[in-house]
């Protein structure tokens, strides 16, 4: 699972990149986030979920998931995206320190 950051004041320049291996984590970890995928349907989401207008201060997100037979990447907004990709989102940001 990777999470790229890129947006806000510094552009491109920041963009911050969090990488996580489902089975380097400890169990109780990697079932959260694998239950906040699930809960989020990721795999049949839209390849996009970004506002009409951004603004240049707004951050956008990519995430891509690959669990074997199935890999699926999204690029978004979290404000166009649904409340449980929110939540994998913060999950990702708050417990995964950036590569």
């Amino acid at each position: 699972m990777t999470l790229r950051c890129t947006g806000g004041f510094t552009g491109p320049a920041g963009a911050q990149t969090r990488t996580v291996d489902l089975a380097q984590l400890p169990q109780e970890q990697a079932s959260q986030l694998e239950e906040l995928v699930l809960a989020c349907d990721f795999f049949a989401l839209p390849d996009k979920l970004v506002k009409d207008a951004p603004k240049s201060w707004d951050f956008q997100y990519d995430l891509e998931v690959d669990q074997g037979p199935q890999a699926h990447s999204v690029r978004y907004h979290l404000d166009a995206a649904p409340p449980q990709l929110k939540a994998l989102t913060e999950k990702l940001n708050d417990e995964v320190d950036p590569d």
